[in-house]
C-alpha cells in the first residue's frame, strides 16, 4: 500500500502496520505492546548513560514557567520536508501558532490513525495554549520540537543537545516530551 505525503511517496510496510493496529486495537495486543515497551524501553535508556537518569526540579511555580513540547511521534509542519520513515534523526521547529490543520505527522511505529483525527495524542500544542491563556502555565515557548523514528536511539542524542540547546537558550522551563 503506498501513502502520498506531500511530494514523496512512502511504502508503507504492511506487517508493520497490521503488528501496529493489533498492538494498539485489541486487548492481547495491548498488553503485549506493554510489555514489550518495558522490557525494550529502560534498557535503551541505561545504554545511553551510565549515570542515573537525572530530575531536575522547577526552578519557579508553573504559573510563571516557559512551556515547550518536544515530540518523537512524527510531527512536522505540513509545508516541511517529511521525516524518511525508515530512520530520521533530523528534528522540525513547529512555531507555537501552529494550527492542526498546519501538521502532518510522518511515522511508521505507531498507529497513526486517531492522532490523525486529534493532533492533540501526540502533540497537545492546543491544549498548552488553553493552559496559558487560564493562567495554569506562564508562557507558550515560541518555539516547539518534533522527531522521527530511529532506528537507534543513539542517533539522537547529537539533535537532541542541540534542541536542549535551543530551548535553554530561549528560556525555557518546562519541556514537555510526548513520545510516539
Amino acid at each position: 500500500m503506498d501513502e502520498t505525503r506531500g511530494p514523496e511517496r512512502t511504502r508503507v510496510n504492511p506487517l508493520a502496520e497490521r503488528l501496529s493496529h493489533w498492538t494498539t486495537g485489541s486487548t492481547h495486543g495491548q498488553a503485549f505492546g506493554r510489555w514489550a515497551s518495558r522490557r525494550l524501553a529502560l534498557p535503551q535508556l541505561r545504554r545511553l548513560t551510565d549515570e542515573t537518569i537525572p530530575w531536575t526540579p522547577l526552578k519557579r511555580p508553573i504559573t510563571e514557567a516557559t512551556v515547550a513540547l518536544v515530540t518523537t511521534g512524527g510531527v512536522h509542519l505540513r509545508r516541511d520536508r517529511p521525516f524518511n520513515p525508515d530512520s530520521d534523526s533530523s528534528f522540525r521547529i513547529i512555531p507555537k501558532d501552529a494550527d492542526p490543520g498546519d501538521l502532518a505527522i510522518t511515522h511508521q511505529a505507531y498507529d497513526r490513525t486517531d492522532a490523525l483525527r486529534d493532533i492533540n495524542l501526540v502533540f497537545p500544542l492546543p491544549r498548552l495554549r488553553e493552559l496559558e491563556a487560564a493562567g495554569v502555565i506562564g508562557a507558550l515557548a515560541a518555539e516547539h520540537y518534533g522527531f522521527g523514528l530511529v532506528d537507534f536511539g543513539s542517533k539522537l542524542i547529537g539533535p537532541g543537545r542541540e534542541v536542549a540547546a535551543r530551548l535553554y537558550d530561549s528560556g525555557v522551563d518546562l519541556a514537555l516530551l510526548v513520545p510516539a
